[in-house]
Protein backbone atom coordinates (compact mmCIF):
# COMPACT_ATOMS: atom_id res chain seq x y z
CA UNK A 1 0.00 0.00 0.00
CA UNK A 2 2.81 2.15 0.84
CA UNK A 3 4.67 1.85 -2.60
CA UNK A 4 1.27 2.17 -4.43
CA UNK A 5 0.81 5.78 -2.27
CA UNK A 6 4.49 6.84 -2.96
CA UNK A 7 3.68 6.25 -6.88
CA UNK A 8 1.07 8.72 -6.72
CA UNK A 9 2.87 10.87 -4.08
CA UNK A 10 5.58 11.23 -6.94
CA UNK A 11 2.93 12.16 -9.89
CA UNK A 12 1.66 14.84 -7.83
CA UNK A 13 4.98 16.51 -6.88
CA UNK A 14 6.00 16.05 -10.52
CA UNK A 15 2.12 17.62 -11.45
CA UNK A 16 2.57 20.39 -8.90
CA UNK A 17 6.57 21.28 -9.06
CA UNK A 18 6.63 20.99 -5.08
CA UNK A 19 9.10 19.56 -3.16
CA UNK A 20 13.09 20.01 -2.91
CA UNK A 21 15.05 22.31 -4.54
CA UNK A 22 13.01 22.87 -7.51
CA UNK A 23 9.50 23.95 -5.37
CA UNK A 24 8.51 27.13 -7.38
CA UNK A 25 5.55 29.32 -7.32
CA UNK A 26 2.11 28.99 -9.31
CA UNK A 27 0.22 32.30 -10.69
CA UNK A 28 -3.02 33.95 -9.62
CA UNK A 29 -4.95 36.71 -11.04
CA UNK A 30 -6.83 39.04 -8.63
CA UNK A 31 -8.11 41.96 -10.36
CA UNK A 32 -5.90 43.14 -12.83
CA UNK A 33 -3.02 42.08 -10.46
CA UNK A 34 -0.96 38.98 -10.66
CA UNK A 35 0.84 37.87 -7.98
CA UNK A 36 2.95 34.60 -6.71
CA UNK A 37 1.45 31.86 -4.18
CA UNK A 38 4.23 29.93 -2.17
CA UNK A 39 5.16 26.82 -3.74
CA UNK A 40 4.81 24.94 0.05
CA UNK A 41 1.05 26.33 0.00
CA UNK A 42 0.81 23.34 -2.56
CA UNK A 43 2.80 21.43 -1.06
CA UNK A 44 0.54 21.52 2.08
CA UNK A 45 -2.59 20.68 -0.72
CA UNK A 46 -0.90 17.91 -2.39
CA UNK A 47 -0.21 15.82 1.23
CA UNK A 48 -3.62 16.52 2.57
CA UNK A 49 -5.33 14.95 -0.62
CA UNK A 50 -2.86 11.81 0.13
CA UNK A 51 -3.51 12.24 3.22
CA UNK A 52 -7.54 11.77 2.42
CA UNK A 53 -6.90 9.31 0.33
CA UNK A 54 -4.72 6.76 2.35
CA UNK A 55 -7.76 7.04 5.10
CA UNK A 56 -9.79 5.36 1.94
CA UNK A 57 -7.60 2.49 0.96
CA UNK A 58 -5.39 1.88 4.07
CA UNK A 59 -5.75 0.09 7.55
CA UNK A 60 -2.80 2.00 8.98
CA UNK A 61 -2.85 5.56 7.00
CA UNK A 62 0.05 7.39 8.91
CA UNK A 63 2.69 5.05 8.45
CA UNK A 64 1.62 4.40 5.08
CA UNK A 65 1.61 7.80 4.04
CA UNK A 66 5.12 8.75 5.96
CA UNK A 67 6.39 6.16 3.80
CA UNK A 68 5.33 6.93 0.58
CA UNK A 69 6.43 10.99 1.10
CA UNK A 70 10.14 9.83 3.18
CA UNK A 71 8.15 12.35 5.94
CA UNK A 72 8.17 11.76 9.76
CA UNK A 73 5.14 10.50 11.77
CA UNK A 74 4.77 13.94 13.10
CA UNK A 75 4.47 15.34 9.34
CA UNK A 76 2.37 12.21 8.58
CA UNK A 77 -0.16 12.72 11.53
CA UNK A 78 -0.23 16.35 10.70
CA UNK A 79 -1.45 15.76 7.33
CA UNK A 80 -4.16 13.36 8.22
CA UNK A 81 -5.19 16.16 11.22
CA UNK A 82 -5.68 18.21 8.37
CA UNK A 83 -7.40 16.12 5.90
CA UNK A 84 -9.71 15.18 9.17
CA UNK A 85 -10.45 19.36 8.89
CA UNK A 86 -10.86 19.63 5.41
CA UNK A 87 -14.12 17.09 6.01
CA UNK A 88 -15.70 19.13 8.47
CA UNK A 89 -14.96 22.27 7.03
CA UNK A 90 -14.74 21.55 2.89
CA UNK A 91 -14.77 25.25 2.11
CA UNK A 92 -11.47 25.23 3.74
CA UNK A 93 -10.55 22.42 2.22
CA UNK A 94 -11.36 23.34 -1.75
CA UNK A 95 -9.20 26.77 -0.54
CA UNK A 96 -6.36 24.59 0.09
CA UNK A 97 -6.68 21.96 -3.01
CA UNK A 98 -7.01 25.71 -5.10
CA UNK A 99 -3.79 27.04 -3.41
CA UNK A 100 -5.59 30.26 -1.93
CA UNK A 101 -4.53 28.90 1.92
CA UNK A 102 -1.72 27.14 3.20
CA UNK A 103 -2.26 24.27 5.42
CA UNK A 104 -1.40 26.32 8.58
CA UNK A 105 -4.40 27.67 7.82
CA UNK A 106 -6.41 24.24 8.32
CA UNK A 107 -3.79 24.05 11.37
CA UNK A 108 -5.53 27.26 12.94
CA UNK A 109 -8.95 26.59 12.29
CA UNK A 110 -8.19 23.07 13.76
CA UNK A 111 -7.02 24.42 16.94
CA UNK A 112 -9.60 26.80 17.46
CA UNK A 113 -12.30 23.77 17.02
CA UNK A 114 -10.32 21.93 19.48
CA UNK A 115 -10.77 24.67 22.16
CA UNK A 116 -14.39 24.56 22.03
CA UNK A 117 -16.87 22.08 23.81
CA UNK A 118 -18.67 19.27 21.57
CA UNK A 119 -21.72 21.62 21.89
CA UNK A 120 -20.24 24.41 20.12
CA UNK A 121 -17.73 23.40 17.35
CA UNK A 122 -21.12 23.30 14.64
CA UNK A 123 -21.49 26.91 15.61
CA UNK A 124 -17.79 27.47 14.44
CA UNK A 125 -17.88 24.96 11.36
CA UNK A 126 -20.75 26.98 10.36
CA UNK A 127 -18.55 30.27 9.88
CA UNK A 128 -16.13 27.89 7.14
CA UNK A 129 -16.96 29.18 4.56
CA UNK A 130 -16.60 33.12 5.47
CA UNK A 131 -13.26 32.34 7.02
CA UNK A 132 -12.20 30.23 4.33
CA UNK A 133 -12.80 33.49 2.41
CA UNK A 134 -10.67 35.04 5.61
CA UNK A 135 -8.05 32.78 4.96
CA UNK A 136 -6.96 33.94 1.62
CA UNK A 137 -6.21 37.08 2.09
CA UNK A 138 -4.24 36.68 5.43
CA UNK A 139 -1.38 34.78 6.67
CA UNK A 140 -1.63 31.81 8.75
CA UNK A 141 -0.91 33.36 11.34
CA UNK A 142 -3.28 36.29 11.20
CA UNK A 143 -5.89 33.96 10.51
CA UNK A 144 -5.03 32.18 13.96
CA UNK A 145 -5.92 34.95 15.70
CA UNK A 146 -9.48 35.91 13.88
CA UNK A 147 -9.85 32.13 15.09
CA UNK A 148 -9.20 32.68 18.47
CA UNK A 149 -11.69 35.86 18.20
CA UNK A 150 -14.77 34.15 16.72
CA UNK A 151 -14.13 31.08 19.19
CA UNK A 152 -14.16 33.71 22.22
CA UNK A 153 -17.39 34.78 20.38
CA UNK A 154 -19.11 31.68 20.39
CA UNK A 155 -18.37 31.05 24.06
CA UNK A 156 -20.35 32.45 27.30
CA UNK A 157 -17.60 32.52 29.89
CA UNK A 158 -15.17 34.73 27.37
CA UNK A 159 -12.61 32.48 27.60
CA UNK A 160 -12.54 32.37 31.68
CA UNK A 161 -12.68 28.74 32.41
CA UNK A 162 -9.73 28.13 29.24
CA UNK A 163 -8.05 30.63 31.76
CA UNK A 164 -8.72 28.81 34.91
CA UNK A 165 -7.29 25.34 33.14
CA UNK A 166 -4.17 27.27 32.07
CA UNK A 167 -3.26 28.53 35.41
CA UNK A 168 -4.02 24.72 37.09
CA UNK A 169 -1.64 23.78 34.14
CA UNK A 170 1.34 26.57 34.87
CA UNK A 171 4.87 24.84 35.54
CA UNK A 172 8.36 25.39 35.23
CA UNK A 173 11.50 23.26 35.95
CA UNK A 174 14.90 24.01 35.37
CA UNK A 175 17.96 21.33 34.84
CA UNK A 176 21.71 21.29 34.32
CA UNK A 177 22.67 19.92 31.02
CA UNK A 178 24.89 17.41 31.48
CA UNK A 179 26.93 17.90 28.59
CA UNK A 180 27.58 21.64 28.21
CA UNK A 181 27.27 22.09 31.59
CA UNK A 182 24.28 24.88 31.18
CA UNK A 183 21.49 25.96 33.16
CA UNK A 184 18.11 25.08 31.48
CA UNK A 185 14.72 26.17 32.06
CA UNK A 186 11.32 25.44 30.81
CA UNK A 187 7.75 26.80 31.71
CA UNK A 188 4.39 26.98 30.74
CA UNK A 189 2.08 29.66 31.94
CA UNK A 190 -1.06 30.35 31.60
CA UNK A 191 -2.10 33.65 28.42
CA UNK A 192 -2.09 36.55 31.28
CA UNK A 193 1.27 35.61 33.48
CA UNK A 194 3.01 35.50 30.09
CA UNK A 195 1.76 38.41 28.63
CA UNK A 196 3.06 40.20 32.07
CA UNK A 197 6.25 38.16 31.71
CA UNK A 198 6.90 39.18 27.96
CA UNK A 199 6.32 42.60 28.43
CA UNK A 200 8.88 42.77 30.94
CA UNK A 201 11.28 41.21 29.24
CA UNK A 202 10.65 43.05 25.90
CA UNK A 203 11.06 46.45 28.45
CA UNK A 204 14.20 45.19 29.72
CA UNK A 205 15.37 44.62 26.00
CA UNK A 206 14.22 48.08 24.73
CA UNK A 207 16.61 49.57 27.97
CA UNK A 208 19.19 47.53 27.88
CA UNK A 209 19.76 47.09 23.42
CA UNK A 210 18.32 49.87 22.24
CA UNK A 211 21.03 51.45 20.83
CA UNK A 212 24.16 49.14 21.25
CA UNK A 213 24.89 45.17 20.93
CA UNK A 214 27.28 42.96 23.21
CA UNK A 215 30.31 41.51 22.32
CA UNK A 216 28.71 37.44 22.87
CA UNK A 217 26.14 38.06 20.27
CA UNK A 218 26.04 35.29 17.65
CA UNK A 219 25.63 36.35 14.14
CA UNK A 220 22.71 34.66 13.48
CA UNK A 221 19.57 37.01 13.63
CA UNK A 222 17.26 34.36 15.29
CA UNK A 223 20.22 32.95 17.82
CA UNK A 224 20.91 36.44 18.20
CA UNK A 225 17.45 37.58 19.53
CA UNK A 226 17.55 34.33 21.77
CA UNK A 227 20.75 35.51 23.59
CA UNK A 228 19.34 38.83 24.20
CA UNK A 229 16.42 37.91 25.50
CA UNK A 230 17.95 35.60 28.18
CA UNK A 231 20.84 38.05 28.94
CA UNK A 232 17.50 40.55 29.72
CA UNK A 233 16.08 37.77 31.51
CA UNK A 234 19.85 37.67 34.11
CA UNK A 235 19.16 41.56 33.98
CA UNK A 236 15.30 41.15 35.25
CA UNK A 237 16.64 38.67 38.29
CA UNK A 238 19.81 40.38 39.43
CA UNK A 239 17.64 44.00 39.75
CA UNK A 240 14.24 43.20 40.28
CA UNK A 241 11.76 45.84 39.08
CA UNK A 242 10.59 48.41 41.97
CA UNK A 243 7.81 47.27 43.84
CA UNK A 244 9.29 43.62 43.79
CA UNK A 245 8.43 40.57 41.26
CA UNK A 246 7.74 41.09 37.28
CA UNK A 247 6.24 44.42 36.68
CA UNK A 248 4.26 44.15 39.84
CA UNK A 249 2.12 41.07 39.35
CA UNK A 250 1.47 39.12 36.79
CA UNK A 251 -0.41 40.37 34.35
CA UNK A 252 -0.26 43.58 34.90
CA UNK A 253 3.02 44.39 32.24
CA UNK A 254 0.77 43.83 29.24
CA UNK A 255 1.77 45.11 25.90
CA UNK A 256 5.28 46.60 27.40
CA UNK A 257 5.66 47.80 30.95
CA UNK A 258 7.45 50.51 31.71
CA UNK A 259 11.42 49.76 33.20
CA UNK A 260 11.47 49.79 36.71
CA UNK A 261 7.91 50.42 37.40
CA UNK A 262 4.58 48.54 37.93
CA UNK A 263 2.12 50.11 35.36
CA UNK A 264 2.03 48.58 32.26
CA UNK A 265 1.67 50.79 29.14
CA UNK A 266 -1.28 49.90 26.77
CA UNK A 267 -2.17 50.29 23.63
CA UNK A 268 -6.20 50.25 22.34
CA UNK A 269 -7.05 50.60 18.75
CA UNK A 270 -10.86 51.30 17.99
CA UNK A 271 -10.65 50.46 14.36
CA UNK A 272 -13.78 51.26 12.03
CA UNK A 273 -12.42 48.98 9.43
CA UNK A 274 -12.82 46.20 11.10
CA UNK A 275 -16.53 45.96 12.60
CA UNK A 276 -18.35 43.45 15.18
CA UNK A 277 -21.22 41.70 14.86
CA UNK A 278 -23.20 44.85 16.12
CA UNK A 279 -21.82 47.41 14.08
CA UNK A 280 -19.37 48.78 16.79
CA UNK A 281 -15.68 49.51 15.75
CA UNK A 282 -13.22 46.04 16.98
CA UNK A 283 -11.32 46.69 19.80
CA UNK A 284 -7.71 45.79 19.65
CA UNK A 285 -5.98 45.35 23.00
CA UNK A 286 -2.64 44.66 21.61
CA UNK A 287 -2.20 41.39 22.74
CA UNK A 288 -0.87 38.09 20.90
CA UNK A 289 -2.14 35.84 23.40
CA UNK A 290 -5.96 34.76 24.17
CA UNK A 291 -7.27 36.74 27.21
CA UNK A 292 -10.49 37.44 28.08
CA UNK A 293 -11.98 41.01 27.43
CA UNK A 294 -13.07 41.25 31.09
CA UNK A 295 -9.58 39.94 32.38
CA UNK A 296 -8.33 42.39 29.77
CA UNK A 297 -10.67 45.49 30.99
CA UNK A 298 -9.58 44.72 34.60
CA UNK A 299 -5.92 45.12 33.56
CA UNK A 300 -6.30 48.17 31.27
CA UNK A 301 -7.64 49.73 34.59
CA UNK A 302 -4.20 49.72 36.19
CA UNK A 303 -2.29 50.31 33.33
CA UNK A 304 -1.48 54.54 31.08
CA UNK A 305 -3.33 53.39 28.68
CA UNK A 306 -2.98 55.32 25.08
CA UNK A 307 -6.00 55.01 22.86
CA UNK A 308 -5.39 54.89 18.85
CA UNK A 309 -8.03 56.16 16.55
CA UNK A 310 -8.20 54.74 13.24
CA UNK A 311 -11.33 55.89 10.91
CA UNK A 312 -10.82 54.12 7.19
CA UNK A 313 -6.89 54.41 6.42
CA UNK A 314 -6.56 57.92 8.73
CA UNK A 315 -5.39 57.84 12.30
CA UNK A 316 -7.69 60.27 13.59
CA UNK A 317 -5.68 59.73 17.15
CA UNK A 318 -2.49 59.20 18.27
CA UNK A 319 -0.80 60.11 21.29
CA UNK A 320 2.53 61.56 21.47
CA UNK A 321 5.37 63.15 19.47
CA UNK A 322 5.15 61.83 16.04
CA UNK A 323 7.97 63.64 14.28
CA UNK A 324 11.54 64.11 16.21
CA UNK A 325 13.43 65.25 13.18
CA UNK A 326 17.04 64.80 14.35
CA UNK A 327 16.61 65.88 17.74
CA UNK A 328 17.03 61.78 18.12
CA UNK A 329 17.97 58.55 16.44
CA UNK A 330 15.84 56.20 18.42
CA UNK A 331 11.87 56.13 18.03
CA UNK A 332 10.15 57.19 20.90
CA UNK A 333 7.62 54.75 22.77
CA UNK A 334 4.22 57.27 20.80
CA UNK A 335 6.24 56.12 17.11
CA UNK A 336 6.69 52.35 18.21
CA UNK A 337 3.00 52.20 19.30
CA UNK A 338 1.87 53.84 15.99
CA UNK A 339 3.89 51.39 14.19
CA UNK A 340 2.25 48.27 16.16
CA UNK A 341 -1.08 49.51 15.24
CA UNK A 342 0.05 49.30 11.36
CA UNK A 343 1.97 46.61 11.22
CA UNK A 344 1.15 43.35 13.79
CA UNK A 345 4.47 41.81 12.01
CA UNK A 346 7.60 42.81 10.12
CA UNK A 347 6.75 45.83 7.33
CA UNK A 348 8.35 42.92 4.69
CA UNK A 349 4.94 41.15 3.40
CA UNK A 350 4.71 37.72 4.15
CA UNK A 351 7.43 37.79 6.95
CA UNK A 352 5.90 36.85 10.22
CA UNK A 353 7.65 38.10 12.75
CA UNK A 354 6.15 39.61 15.25
CA UNK A 355 6.07 43.20 15.96
CA UNK A 356 7.84 43.10 19.56
CA UNK A 357 10.88 41.24 17.49
CA UNK A 358 11.68 43.88 15.06
CA UNK A 359 13.69 47.58 15.24
CA UNK A 360 12.38 50.80 13.66
CA UNK A 361 14.21 51.13 10.72
CA UNK A 362 14.82 54.98 9.07
CA UNK A 363 13.62 54.29 5.06
CA UNK A 364 16.02 57.31 4.18
CA UNK A 365 18.83 55.97 6.98
CA UNK A 366 20.06 57.89 9.28
CA UNK A 367 23.62 58.61 8.19
CA UNK A 368 22.01 59.47 5.05
CA UNK A 369 20.27 62.78 6.79
CA UNK A 370 17.32 60.93 7.00
CA UNK A 371 14.77 62.07 10.52
CA UNK A 372 13.25 60.07 13.11
CA UNK A 373 9.49 61.03 11.60
CA UNK A 374 6.62 58.64 11.59
CA UNK A 375 6.55 58.60 7.83
CA UNK A 376 10.45 57.57 7.74
CA UNK A 377 10.07 54.32 10.16
CA UNK A 378 9.48 51.01 9.38
CA UNK A 379 10.00 47.79 11.40
CA UNK A 380 11.77 45.29 9.88
CA UNK A 381 12.69 41.91 11.95
CA UNK A 382 16.84 41.05 12.60
CA UNK A 383 16.85 39.45 8.79
CA UNK A 384 15.18 41.94 6.47
CA UNK A 385 17.51 44.57 8.11
CA UNK A 386 20.70 42.59 7.23
CA UNK A 387 18.46 42.42 3.31
CA UNK A 388 18.47 46.39 3.34
CA UNK A 389 22.13 47.33 5.06
CA UNK A 390 24.22 44.65 3.72
CA UNK A 391 22.34 42.90 0.77
CA UNK A 392 21.35 46.07 -1.60
CA UNK A 393 18.11 46.26 -0.90
CA UNK A 394 16.69 49.85 -1.39
CA UNK A 395 13.01 50.53 0.24
CA UNK A 396 10.85 53.66 -0.78
CA UNK A 397 7.45 54.64 1.30
CA UNK A 398 4.76 56.53 -0.07
CA UNK A 399 2.93 59.04 1.85
CA UNK A 400 -0.14 56.14 2.26
CA UNK A 401 2.88 53.85 3.21
CA UNK A 402 2.48 51.77 0.12
CA UNK A 403 5.98 50.08 0.70
CA UNK A 404 8.61 49.85 -2.93
CA UNK A 405 11.43 46.85 -2.31
CA UNK A 406 14.04 47.65 -5.19
CA UNK A 407 16.35 44.90 -5.46
CA UNK A 408 20.30 44.79 -6.30
CA UNK A 409 19.59 43.90 -10.18
CA UNK A 410 16.71 46.50 -10.68
CA UNK A 411 13.67 44.44 -10.04
CA UNK A 412 11.21 45.79 -7.83
CA UNK A 413 8.25 44.56 -5.27
CA UNK A 414 4.82 46.67 -4.05
CA UNK A 415 3.02 45.81 -0.99
CA UNK A 416 0.78 47.75 0.87
CA UNK A 417 -0.73 50.38 2.22
CA UNK A 418 -0.53 48.43 5.57
CA UNK A 419 -3.49 47.13 7.09
CA UNK A 420 -4.03 46.64 11.05
CA UNK A 421 -6.93 44.69 10.56
CA UNK A 422 -5.93 40.70 9.36
CA UNK A 423 -9.44 41.45 7.47
CA UNK A 424 -7.28 43.36 5.66
CA UNK A 425 -4.29 42.16 2.80
CA UNK A 426 -1.68 43.73 3.14
CA UNK A 427 0.67 43.09 0.01
CA UNK A 428 -0.14 41.71 -3.25
CA UNK A 429 -1.80 38.13 -2.36
CA UNK A 430 0.86 35.57 -1.77
CA UNK A 431 3.69 37.10 -2.94
CA UNK A 432 7.17 36.61 -1.71
CA UNK A 433 9.47 39.37 -1.86
CA UNK A 434 12.38 37.63 0.28
CA UNK A 435 14.19 36.62 -3.01
CA UNK A 436 17.84 36.79 -3.52
CA UNK A 437 19.55 39.49 -3.70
Amino acid sequence: MAALLAQVYGSMATAWRCGGVNSTSSRKSAGAETYSVPAEWGCDSRETVLARAACEVSPSPESDLAAAGRTSARDADRAMRRAKVGEQAPELSSALDAGDVAGGHLDAFAAGLRSLPAELQPDLLAQAGELAAVAGRTTPDEFARVVRRRVRGLTADDGLDRLARQRAATRLRSWIDRETGMWRLSGEFDSVTGVAINGRLHAELAALFADTTPDTCPTDPAEKQDHLRALALAAICAAPAAGGGLGGGAGEAVSGTSRGTSRADVTVVFDTRDLDQHGKPRVDWGLDVDIPTSIAVDLARRAHVRTIILDNDEVVSAPGRLNLGRSSRVANAAQRRLLRVWYPTCAIPNCAVRYDHTKAHHVIWWRCGGTTDIDNLLPLCERHHHRVHDDGWQLHLAANRTLTITYPDGTTCTAGPPASSPHEQRGPGGQNPDRGP
